[in-house]
């Protein structure tokens, strides 16, 4: 699983290197986990599910920062799946 990039509070934030369409982004914390669809190549990104204890606020400053990536992850998710 490579990192495309660490958020600003932490959370490392990745596309997995075995993995299936369609396109998403994996977003790890402590004891959480949350996926993201990215619907390249414009988006929008769209929380998929999460386990843990995410706020709502928390899962929608992530979105808006993969969203802001949202280029990077698009790439990251071609690079690695075709």
């Amino acid at each position: 699983m490579g990192t495309v990039f660490p958020s600003r509070r932490r959370y490392r934030v990745a596309v997995n290197s075995n993995d299936h369409p369609p396109p998403h982004v994996h977003a790890f914390g402590k004891g959480c986990e949350a996926r993201f669809k990215l619907n390249c190549p414009d988006g929008p990104v769209e929380l998929w599910d999460y386990v843990g204890d995410w706020t709502l606020a928390r899962l929608n400053e992530l979105g808006g920062e993969i969203a802001a990536r949202l280029v990077d992850c698009c790439e990251s998710w071609e690079d690695i799946h075709g």
